[in-house]
């Protein structure tokens, strides 16, 4: 997600006096098109990312032979698929509550005040400079890339050695001389594809020669007088490594892993103790699925301390106008938030959720002397009112 830039969008002149300070009113949801100094509170889209691999395990066409030349433990015996979940980040971005739009009105103006609001015009401060107002920044939000899978390469791809051989066979045919049938040896020549067992053992003498060629090289024992060395040495040495790694694939096989992202948006409506949402339905055979025949992976969100009801902020009153005396702001709560699968906890963070909260108040009567207010913007809460 882009930085967001807090700028300062609306100067507003207005003032607070005795007789006749600064008010505030909230405008309804259906009153879109309203007018005048508006700010609004933010609420949380929660973000969920999820990294789902896929593991691919492909024998070699020579894994029969495999022990026959080589001590490798890690073979693959057999062909697989499986997928798994391996990361997760939850973050959340602040969206407009459509719920809590304000208006503020001022009758007179006298004792300027500068209004500092982000894009979405959520409040991020009173009174503040240009230098304080772009304090506060977003963090962006990084997405890994996918891995490529390659196959187990072919013998005829990068065999030395022809995948075809010439076989002569001998027949016999019955030639009549002197009165006497005899039988008469023919020998015939064809080609024919080689044996599995002959390709392997091929394969390994390739294998054995480059490791020789590499060993060569490290020891400085190669014929000549032109030695490579700095890069040319590294680059010999890596393009060595690289042709053994594809010759043994033919006999260990290849794991191979292929990634990706998925994205789940959620906001949180109902601040309840306890709130299971269900984000999509996973398979270790098919992964990622909709199908709900499969084990759902869950977002919780668990509020165990209950902050809503032990905040102590008593209801905001408005006057008989329905006007607040004021500057409407809230105070976030702090949510646990873990993603559940199979009845395990896979992930787990505390987030800020605004629209759970209560909202307060700064009295417009504290703006008679010159103070400065700064919010969260994220959050719409209160960060610091000093002079």
């Amino acid at each position: 997600m882009k930085t967001i830039k807090f700028i300062t969008v609306i100067i507003i002149l207005f003032t607070v006096s005795c007789k006749a300070p600064f008010y505030t009113e909230k405008i309804p949801q259906q009153n879109s098109k309203a007018e005048g100094i508006i700010y609004s509170l933010p609420q949380a889209k929660i973000l969920v990312k999820v990294e789902i691999t896929k593991e691919i395990k492909q024998k070699g066409i020579f894994s029969d032979y495999t022990h026959l030349y080589f001590n490798a433990k890690n073979a693959v015996l057999r062909n697989g698929t499986k997928f798994f979940i391996s990361d997760i980040s939850i973050k959340t971005i602040p969206i407009t509550d459509s719920s809590q739009v304000y208006r503020i009105i001022s009758p007179k103006n006298i004792n300027p005040l500068l209004l500092n609001l982000s894009k979405e015009s959520f409040l991020s401060g009173i009174n503040l400079s240009d230098v304080q107002a772009g304090k506060v920044i977003s963090q962006q939000n990084l997405i890994r890339n996918n891995d490529v899978a390659t196959n187990v390469s072919d013998y005829a791809d990068i065999s030395l050695y022809s995948v075809r051989e010439v076989q002569y066979d001998t027949i016999y045919k019955d030639v009549l001389r002197d009165s006497v049938m005899i039988k008469v040896p023919i020998i015939r020549k064809k080609e024919v594809y080689k044996s599995k067992a002959k390709q392997a053992k091929e394969t390994a003498n390739i294998i054995f020669r480059l490791r020789d060629d590499r060993y060569a090289l490290l020891t400085g024992e190669n014929d000549g007088n032109n030695f490579p060395d700095g890069e040319a040495i590294k680059l010999m040495l890596k393009k060595l490594s690289g042709l053994e790694k594809n010759y043994m694939s033919l006999f260990t096989g290849r794991e191979m892993k292929v990634k990706k992202n998925y994205q789940f948006e959620f906001i949180p409506q109902n601040n309840n103790s306890e709130e299971d949402n269900v984000l999509f339905y996973f398979s270790e055979m098919k992964g990622f699925t909709n199908d709900t025949i499969y084990r759902p992976v869950i977002l919780r969100l668990t509020n165990p301390e209950n902050e809503t009801e032990n905040i102590g902020f008593q209801k905001i009153r408005t006057d008989n106008s329905g006007h607040y005396s004021g500057i409407i702001y809230r105070i976030p709560v702090k949510e646990k938030a873990e993603i559940i699968f199979d009845d395990k906890e896979l992930f787990k963070t505390n987030v800020f959720i605004p629209q759970f909260g209560n909202l307060n108040i700064i009295p417009s009567n504290l703006f008679k002397d010159k103070i400065t207010v700064e919010f969260y913007p994220k959050y719409g809460s209160l960060k610091r009112i000093s002079k």
